[in-house]
């Protein structure tokens, strides 16, 4: 069993959700705990720098703090924390600085975004300091 569980939820592709936090539930310690880590992608300053209308920050992160508990209603076992970055990139390094020993994610179907697995997956598998379970 595990001590301590990450499951990333992108806001976007929520329906993989409920099975990636059952899998988690399944896998939990007795005294284990399950933190749900939400991401905000920063825009790139070559990208922010064409944008003719720029995005107030804080209304942003407040909508993406919104969709976040939305979609984690009724799920009260569940830690929530939002970190910004590249996604692959700051949940393998919380994961290490929390000690967490599990990722559940979920991985896309193939298509033109990578054939195996999502690249936010494969950045995990590639970086994580623990095991790393993907659900399909």
């Amino acid at each position: 069993m595990f001590n301590t569980i990450l499951v990333p939820v992108a806001l976007n592709h929520t329906e993989m959700l409920e099975r990636k936090l059952d899998a988690a539930r399944h896998l939990r310690g007795t005294e284990g705990r399950i933190i749900a880590v939400s991401v905000i992608e920063d825009i790139p300053a070559y990208v922010a720098e064409y944008a003719m209308v720029k995005p107030d920050r804080q209304k942003l992160v407040q909508e993406i703090r919104n969709a976040f508990a939305h979609a984690l209603a009724g799920h009260d076992d569940v830690e929530r924390v939002t970190l910004a970055g590249k996604p692959g990139v700051v949940i393998a390094n919380y994961a290490e600085e929390i000690g967490a020993d599990l990722i559940v994610t979920a991985a896309s179907r193939p298509g033109s975004e990578g054939y195996a697995l999502g690249s936010t997956a494969s950045r995990l598998a590639r970086r994580a300091p623990c095991s790393v379970m993907v659900i399909r």
